[in-house]
């Protein structure tokens, strides 16, 4: 398992040799950054792999079923590759198109959570109903 020193410490070397490849190879530079900022999210997604799996059985013990909790890790996982994609974007300069990027995962979300909230709706409407 992969300790918080760990990634420190390649986070560092990582960036050291991106600022050195920065002022000859500056495409190398940012590939170097994608690359090690992907493994690093691997890394703290296996980190997390026991709590995602406690998630999950008290997810299941609330009465969720597989597609809700599922939707609910996709979101994570949609939250983690648009912030990296945007950060990434940020460093190569391309702040516009950073902006793209997390809207676009955004819209991702909203759509995810759509079958999610259509119950709630109906739930409210009956509630308002009964109210009325």
């Amino acid at each position: 398992m992969v300790t918080t020193v760990q990634i420190a410490g390649m986070s560092l070397t990582a960036v050291l040799l991106a600022k050195l490849l920065e002022r000859y190879a500056a495409e190398q530079a940012l590939l170097l950054t994608l690359l090690l900022g992907t493994l690093l999210t691997g890394a703290g997604v296996l980190a997390l792999m026991p709590v995602i799996n406690q998630i999950d059985v008290l997810m299941e013990h609330a009465g969720l079923s597989a597609s809700e909790t599922a939707s609910i890790g996709k979101a994570i996982g949609i939250c983690c590759v648009t912030q990296l994609a945007a950060d990434v974007c940020k460093d190569a300069g391309a702040s516009a198109l950073a902006t793209g990027v997390l809207l676009t995962g955004k819209a991702a979300l909203l759509l995810l959570i759509l079958p999610l909230i259509e119950p709630l709706l109906s739930l409210m409407q009956e509630v308002i109903d009964c109210v009325s």
